[in-house]
């Protein structure tokens, strides 16, 4: 990525829309279900299928609950004896850098306006934007849990178009997941359905005239 600024480069592209998610940052509940577990006495697949059939997450994702009620009510389903405190750590502590990603968006913060956009909860969040720096280098964040929707609904897009001050057809987003994408491309976004393939959204994004 060349040093041009933002007011120099002369592009179609005018902002490029993060997934976090399994796109910059990788996370894997297991961490998570494994500890709750040892604190409760219940399997892993236990866990699993209540956060799986109660629909607990996609409360707190959007907004829906706070903190203390997602807290309180799997204190209350799993029986584990966890202080708020301990029950964050376990929550949170299941996500590792994806470095590729990192350098990426550090370079592309020189040119571009960058927005990221997250179906995520305010205890995740909170520990996230502690933890891994990156985040200051986007310039709007826009999360489920704080506009009360979650991907793939249409008006969470809207609200990201806006942040990125850009028409759909000037925005190139980037999810891990195809249904997300295609609801995006249905709105007329450029998108890139992430897996890993590094290489690929490399070629993509030169393809597109992001340099």
């Amino acid at each position: 990525m060349s040093d041009m600024s933002k007011s120099q480069s002369p592009k179609k592209i005018k902002a490029i829309l993060f997934d976090l998610g399994k796109v910059i940052l990788h996370f894997n509940f297991d961490a998570a279900f494994k500890r709750l577990s040892k604190a409760s006495g219940l399997s892993t697949k236990e866990i699993e299928d209540y956060f799986v059939s109660s629909g607990l997450e996609v409360l707190y994702d959007g907004g829906k609950i706070s903190s203390a009620q997602f807290y309180r009510e799997i204190k209350k389903a799993l029986g584990h004896q966890l202080k708020f405190g301990q029950f964050k750590t376990v929550w949170n502590e299941i996500f590792t850098p994806k470095n590729e990603m990192i350098g990426l968006i550090e370079a592309l913060s020189k040119k571009y306006r960058l927005v990221l956009i997250s179906n995520t909860n305010r205890m995740h969040f909170e520990y996230i934007q502690k933890k891994y720096p990156v985040l200051g280098k986007f310039d709007r964040l826009i999360l489920s849990f704080k506009k009360k929707r979650r991907k793939p609904d249409e008006k969470i897009y809207q609200k990201a178009a806006l942040a990125c001050r850009a028409k759909p057809g000037e925005i190139y987003y980037i999810d891990d997941r195809r249904d997300l994408t295609d609801a995006a491309r249905e709105m007329g976004f450029h998108v890139f359905t992430y897996q890993n393939n590094f290489k690929e959204l490399i070629t993509d994004m030169i393809a597109k005239g992001i340099q």
